[in-house]
């Protein structure tokens, strides 16, 4: 069912390639057989092309006669294999003859080949058509979207355009189209396929000239085109010869190889001569040596398999040098790479996800280069050439073209002697079949340069792939699927290449249950409610309270909030909850006036109740639509109900001094009590005034380190390591609590959130070059909180932090958002030790730092506390936890 573009659908994808087409199918799989939603679900379907659900490799601009690189085993994985092999079983005919009818003699040498098994149904080692999978999956989609449409459980709209921008506004996503009407969506999944081709000469996709055809992108608008207008260009050129240069070595480059020698008897025209120029200089293997594959045994690998630390550097070497063995002894990839794979696959489970992380951004596409395989079709086409004398293959790297005399010739970058090099004979064909652009570039599509530009997706180490979460989310509700997921960690896995089937299958799996979880959860949120996660008590036009759960909601009131700190987002406590804890926002809103409370539930050891916290550092109440006079007698009765019903005994939250009305809101509710003062730098003075605040003594020791010193910006996953290295030296040097500690998963999800902006800064020793110092920043809104830091014990005598924070104000001002940069207080929230001393040298503008404690039901509390044998007079909040041994 087709619906006006211009409502607001459930989800929209954009990009309709089998990463799109296996989401889809997985998500209304998961509707038809899983707890039916109550509501019609929307579905948009964006792509540039009028085909939809196979993509490039699989649909018809890749035309029906060229082959997959892998037998169909290593193609599909289980079920999916055995369901397609029945489709193929019923419709081969067809299908076969159709092939038979775009193909020349190497197509008619294939049926001959597979003919007698394809008769046997014996499929499964067979390098089959990509047409065919394409048709399988078409119908397997169409079928699944019929069948939910018909019973009004769905409803899809297509669309032909290319989608140039996005934007959000009131959590829903603005899709613009270059040429249709824009489109409303509350979910987004950029499921665009990989990067566009490099052109390599002329910027244009095709240039002709008198003696030249160069195609920059074959497939473009399709290869069946781009074949006849070669086709057409050799015929021209029959009396002069055609001699063809492929740049690059992969998958397109042996397809486009094996097509143009695929011509018919009846007399086409073939090329005189071909060149492939890669940097490595050799082509996928294709044939497996079954007595030297068992012989052979990945030493290096081996070796790591006991060692007791491991690195994504380690084991990346390692693998290097099994490869490298492995060329020295003259055994193909296709003989050693299940082995090689298997052994540093193995090893990829032992590591963290930072080290996980730098393995897929950093080595495995990488390692990938290095293991390409391929089918013997192709690599028979290659040894047909050879035979004849027409095939050679030139280890380098494209420079330029050399016209002379209306003839062109290659320059070529020699991998050997790293000279620049012209080839002998001219070129009039060339193909350019090299990897696709990055997203460091400026000539990338529209749309990706926007998302970046933007702030709506960021890009990873691999520069080839978005940063997402463990929804897959590179924004709030706007997920990544397909190749864009490259150097990610995805359910404890390294993922650096999105475009093996099976590994699409099984992302897609996990996106299909993330979207289907996501509106089952909108559908039971009344049932959760009786479950006492949420309480709601809302009338029209009453005042109503309600706890939100999930990061939507959370997302939405924050939204709605003039001021919050990063304190108070959904993603900063989610990663600061521990087992058997749980966040929560309390919200309160009474027609104008909205408030919401951020805590942390936590079930009280060997009870059945529970009490809340706050996260670590300045939280408690934010609010729109009072002032200082608010009654707050129907807002403190909701929460006490709330906490009552659900068993909370204790309330205890850190204020913040930046956020207003805080005081007004819990007003004889509880107790607030002053803890000591935080140190603000008041970002709305002028520069030279925030200066003039410094002790003399300050300015000198920062002059000094940044005569010594260089500050750089931190952004890899190196820099990570080092400023938690730093920052746990810190931590051990002044016997912190373990309080102070936190988890690899709590600095690597600080980083990767979008709620907040995060800025790591460090410190080199100019005369060392070692990382001496470094500093976390967040900032959200109009507050910049110095967060945490660490430096080098051997290195103190430099200062580095002073210079960290004073380099960090030299940034905001030239920012120009912020109001205040908090840089907190003493340990613990005191004002008279010698940390605040440190922090007060910068500034003597003060704030008051308050905590407020809740006792909900005092009986239950006294009892608690004698049950626990705590001491009644501590002043630890809650008493019965003051046993509870912090290290």
């Amino acid at each position: 069912m087709f619906r006006d573009p211009n409502k607001i659908s459930d989800i929209s994808f954009i990009g309709s390639g089998i990463s799109a087409s296996f989401t889809i199918l997985n998500f209304l799989d998961l509707i038809k057989n899983g707890p039916k939603l109550k509501n019609r679900l929307s579905i948009h379907v964006i792509d540039k092309y009028p085909e939809f659900n196979t993509g490039i490799p699989y649909g018809a601009r890749s035309g029906k006669s060229t082959l997959l690189i892998t037998s169909l085993r290593n193609f599909l994985p289980e079920p999916e294999l055995t369901k397609f092999i029945k489709w193929l079983n019923v419709n081969k005919d067809w299908l076969l003859k159709e092939f038979k009818n775009e193909g020349g003699i190497l197509s008619e040498k294939w049926l001959d080949i597979n003919g007698v098994d394809i008769q046997n149904n014996k499929w499964k080692d067979i390098f089959i058509p990509r047409r065919f999978f394409g048709y399988y999956i078409n119908e397997m989609v169409e079928s699944s979207i019929k069948e939910l449409s018909s019973n009004k459980t769905i409803e899809i709209n297509y669309i032909t355009d290319e989608v140039i921008n996005l934007s959000k506004e009131n959590n829903t996503y603005t899709i613009t189209l270059e040429n249709n009407k824009p489109v409303l969506s509350e979910k987004v999944i950029l499921s665009v396929g990989s990067l566009p081709v490099n052109n390599l000469w002329k910027n244009e996709a095709l240039i002709e000239e008198e003696n030249l055809m160069f195609i920059n992108t074959p497939y473009d608008p399709q290869l069946e085109i781009t074949l006849k207008n070669v086709k057409h260009f050799i015929k021209n050129r029959a009396d002069k010869g055609t001699n063809v240069l492929i740049i690059g070595a992969n998958a397109s480059a042996l397809e486009l190889l094996y097509k143009l020698n695929d011509v018919s008897k009846a007399g086409d025209h073939t090329p005189n001569n071909f060149v492939f120029l890669s940097t490595q200089g050799r082509a996928p293997d294709a044939i497996i040596d079954e007595k030297r594959k068992k012989e052979f045994k990945p030493i290096h690998l081996n070796k790591l398999q006991n060692a007791s630390t491991l690195s994504a550097d380690s084991i990346a070497e390692a693998t290097f040098k099994d490869i490298d063995l492995s060329d020295e002894i003259n055994l193909g990839a296709a003989s050693t790479v299940e082995i090689i794979s298997s052994a540093f696959g193995s090893l990829l489970e032992k590591l963290n996800e930072t080290e996980l992380e730098k393995f897929a951004c950093y080595y495995g596409n990488e390692i990938g280069k290095k293991q390409r395989c391929a089918g013997v079709h192709y690599s028979n086409t290659i040894e047909m050439l050879k035979a004849d004398r027409r095939f050679e293959h030139i280890a380098g790297r494209f420079v330029d073209l050399q016209e002379n005399n209306n003839n062109y010739f290659l320059k070529y970058l020699d991998t050997n002697t790293k000279e620049v090099k012209t080839y002998n004979k001219e070129f009039n064909l060339i193909f350019n079949c090299i990897g696709g652009k990055n997203l460091t570039q400026n000539d990338i599509p529209k749309l990706i340069l926007n998302l970046i530009e933007n702030g709506y997706c960021k890009p990873n180490e691999s520069k080839i792939g978005f940063h997402v979460n463990h929804n897959l989310e590179a924004s709030n509700n706007l997920h990544v699927m397909g190749p864009l997921l490259a150097g990610n960690v995805i359910d404890n896995k390294a993922v650096w290449h999105v475009e093996h089937c099976g590994r699409i299958i099984w992302i897609s799996q996990i996106l299909a249950k993330n979207l289907y979880n996501y509106f089952l959860e909108q559908d039971n949120n009344a049932e959760v409610s009786q479950a006492k996660i949420i309480h709601k008590e809302k009338e029209t036009n009453k005042s109503y309270f309600e706890a939100v759960i999930n990061k939507k909601d959370w997302d939405t009131f924050l939204d709605s909030i003039e001021s919050y700190d990063f304190y108070h987002t959904y993603d900063y406590h989610k990663l600061s909850v521990s087992e058997n804890e749980t966040p929560i926002l309390l919200k309160y809103v009474n027609k104008e006036v909205q408030i919401g409370l951020p805590l942390i539930i936590r079930d009280i050891p060997n009870s059945k109740y529970k009490d809340a916290t706050s996260v670590y550092g300045y939280v408690g109440p934010i609010s729109k639509g009072l002032d200082a006079s608010f009654n707050n007698l129907k807002f403190s009765k909701g929460i006490t109900n709330y906490f009552n019903n659900n068993n909370i005994i204790s309330v205890f939250s850190r204020l913040n001094p930046y956020i207003e009305h805080q005081h007004a809101i819990l007003n004889n509710f509880g107790e607030i009590f002053p803890q000591g003062k935080v140190v603000n730098i008041d970002l709305t003075l002028d520069f030279d005034s925030q200066r003039k605040n410094y002790r003399n003594r300050l300015k000198t020791h920062i002059n000094k380190a940044r005569r010594l010193c260089t500050v750089k910006a931190s952004s890899s996953n190196k820099d990570l390591q080092k400023f938690i290295e730093l920052y746990n030296e810190n931590m051990d040097r002044v016997n912190a609590k373990k309080y102070y500690y936190f988890s690899q998963s709590y600095f690597e999800n600080i980083l990767k959130s979008n709620d907040f902006e995060t800025t790591i800064l460090s410190v080199v020793d100019n005369k060392s070059g070692e990382v001496i110092g470094a500093s976390m920043f967040i900032a959200t809104n109009s507050i910049l909180q110095y967060h945490l830091s660490g430096s080098k014990n051997e290195y103190l005598h430099l200062m580095p932090t002073k210079l960290l924070i004073d380099e960090m104000r030299v940034i905001a001002n030239e920012k120009g958002c912020y109001n205040s940069f908090n840089l907190g207080g003493g340990l613990g929230g005191r004002d008279d030790d010698s940390l605040f001393h440190f922090k007060s040298s910068f500034s003597k503008d003060f704030k008051q730092f308050n905590l407020w404690k809740f006792i909900v039901n005092q009986e239950i509390y006294d009892e608690l506390v004698e049950i626990h044998k705590v001491n009644a007079n501590s002043d630890y909040f809650p008493n019965y936890r003051s046993n509870e041994v912090i290290k």
